[in-house]
């Protein structure tokens, strides 16, 4: 009998894990959850991308830099990043690995790049200071130093001039920490040891990649890491005042309570550990700020997970719906009241280069943006000359319409088996398209005659490059890169061939849906195939895109180029493989068929 009652017990424990994990999938348990490690969370942190912090893995990622995240710590004098994890850890291995070692490998980076800068100064001091032949030499130019060597003559990393230290910090090697720091209880000393070993090489490959020479005046102080967890005791309730350390603090704060099993009875829910993370799984599309805004709704007292769930549906589509209205109204482009800005062609829709709309990628004519930015014949008139969309569909307008001559096919395989499209036009020809009665209206076909190019007025380029989102788009992607390569070729051809109006700088506006991952793959083949690296000057190329190569490292300056500068963009894998493939394969790349 005994047998059969403890059987029946574990068969009851068991279902109610199964019920447990079963509710640790409700979406309503999983924003309340949510909301009880929020109510741990006092100040907002910043935006880490990260993917380096893995056991084994330890790797400063290029693509990780980071340089918003730089940019929020001198401002503010340090930050807050905060992450979740599940079951079995106190903190997620972004936060103890992955942070910690992009710390220690910006200090390094900046004191070499502090010290090089130094010592580059002193040698070009020294030599305009060289007696030239046939002065009076019977003056000291130099004061000596206690060791009897001369001031400004040499540096090495343990000798300060106390001058330029005040002006460049990381000259202090007394003040400026380049460790690497870790968190005893969870990593060990081997596992240290062997991350701090790489530190070194980590910043050497930053300094091979961008220049960091003004974050050598403006970082006045290391960074360093400080983890908060809900089971810290110390400065819970009482954080330190950090204006008066010695560094920046970058307070890694994990969010989740540490619960048996990851899941644990509360009033009313299941606490779910780590409940924030992998969001793309579990939450029907609900973002972060939809969530904050509706929160007392969704998470109504007496509401069921199905009604929670009903609700969280609701507020995906209210967005998108919104969505959709400011795309054709967007409140980021202006009325501009006449008048050149900042030397840019005059126009009525003045573009704001944020990371929402679109984002110049400097050095170089290229801007990289979401639908929203590249609306036509607006993103012509705010002074883009070519606007490259790189998304499966297109809005269909009078502008695209085949059968006028203005608008040609230039092969490749998009979705669903669409080719890639050009349409170029002057403005006084899009300006007659526009006027042109619509289909239902017209009675003579004569009223659909494009009118002649002039010779002299601004080409304008529309190229529609049809790719689908995820992985139907990565074939797709390969074969439209040499068609994008080659209209781009085309139109600084044009250009040079004929007396087109004004000599300002071409701008290219690439764009897909939200500016992240399409755009980014096609921007970065034109940034390697057709522009200098230095000064973004378009380089000229002759004959077949075949020989075409490029270096893994050149690909992934032009890749590091953009993430500096577009902070939305987030190439995935596939994408850049393609990229790779495309510039690094011995295989001739696919045929673009272009038709001038």
């Amino acid at each position: 009998m005994s047998a059969v009652h403890g059987a029946t017990q574990i068969a009851g424990h068991a279902r109610n894990r199964d019920d447990m994990r079963r509710d640790a999938k409700s979406l309503m348990n999983r924003l309340k959850s949510i909301q009880a490690d929020a109510a741990f969370i006092h100040k907002p942190g910043v935006y880490f991308k990260s993917t380096d912090g893995h056991t084994g893995i330890w790797d400063f990622n290029l693509r990780r830099y980071n340089p918003h995240l730089i940019t929020q710590i001198i401002q503010h004098g340090g930050c807050i990043i905060v992450d979740s994890t599940r079951k079995g850890k106190r903190v997620p291995d972004a936060l103890s690995k992955t942070i910690p070692i992009w710390c220690a490998t910006i200090n390094n980076a900046v004191r070499k790049r502090a010290l090089l800068d130094q010592q580059q100064r002193n040698q070009e001091q020294q030599k305009d200071q060289e007696p030239q032949q046939g002065e009076d030499q019977g003056y000291i130019t130099h004061v000596p130093n206690a060791d009897g060597g001369l001031r400004g003559t040499s540096y090495t990393g343990d000798t300060v001039e106390s001058a330029p230290s005040l002006l460049v910090p990381a000259l202090d090697s007394s003040k400026w920490d380049t460790r690497y720091h870790s968190l005893p209880s969870l990593i060990s000393r081997s596992e240290h040891a062997q991350i701090a070993e790489k530190i070194d090489g980590f910043a050497e490959k930053l300094m091979r990649f961008t220049d960091l020479t003004p974050l050598t005046t403006k970082l006045s102080k290391p960074i360093r890491p400080i983890w908060l967890t809900p089971q810290s005791f110390l400065f819970k309730d009482d954080p330190p005042d950090y204006s008066q350390v010695g560094f920046f603090p970058v307070i890694c704060l994990s969010a989740s309570r540490v619960v048996s099993e990851g899941m644990e009875e509360q009033d009313g829910y299941l606490y779910v550990q780590g409940s924030g993370d992998d969001e793309e799984m579990w939450s029907k599309g609900l973002r972060p700020d939809l969530f904050w805004e509706n929160v007392d709704w969704l998470l109504e007292d007496g509401v069921t997970p199905a009604e929670c769930e009903d609700r969280a549906k609701q507020v995906v589509l209210q967005a998108k719906k919104k969505q959709l209205e400011q795309s054709q109204h967007d409140p980021s482009v202006s009325k501009a009241k006449g008048g050149k800005h900042k030397g840019e062609n005059t126009g009525h829709v003045v573009f704001t280069p944020s990371m929402e709309l679109c984002s110049e990628i400097k050095s170089s004519p290229i801007w990289i943006g979401n639908n929203a930015s590249g609306r036509i014949p607006d993103s012509w008139e705010a002074g883009f000359d070519m606007v490259i969309n790189c998304g499966a569909e297109i809005q269909r307008d009078p502008l695209f319409e085949q059968g006028s001559g203005h608008v040609v096919e230039l092969g490749g395989v998009g979705q669903g088996g669409a080719q890639a499209t050009l349409c170029v036009l002057q403005k006084h020809q899009w300006v007659s398209i526009s006027s042109t009665p619509s289909t239902e209206e017209k009675t003579d076909s004569s009223q659909q005659t494009l009118p002649l190019r002039r010779e002299g007025d601004r080409d304008h380029f529309y190229l529609h490059l049809p790719i689908a989102e995820g992985k139907k788009g990565q074939h797709q992607l390969l074969t439209m890169i040499p068609i994008a390569i080659q209209a781009v070729n085309e139109m600084y051809s044009r250009r040079e061939s004929s007396s087109q109006e004004g000599s300002s700088p071409k701008r290219i506006l690439i764009h897909c849906q939200q500016g992240m991952d399409r755009s980014v793959g096609v921007s970065l083949s034109l940034l390697v195939a057709c522009f200098d690296q230095d000064g973004g000057q378009f380089r000229a190329r002759a004959g077949s895109l075949a020989g075409m190569t490029a270096t893994k490292e050149m690909i992934q300056k032009r890749l590091f180029q953009i993430m500096s500068h577009r902070l939305a963009a987030r190439p995935s894998r596939a994408t850049l493989k393609i990229v790779n493939t495309f510039f690094m394969s011995p295989s001739d790349p696919p045929p673009a068929k272009y038709k001038q």
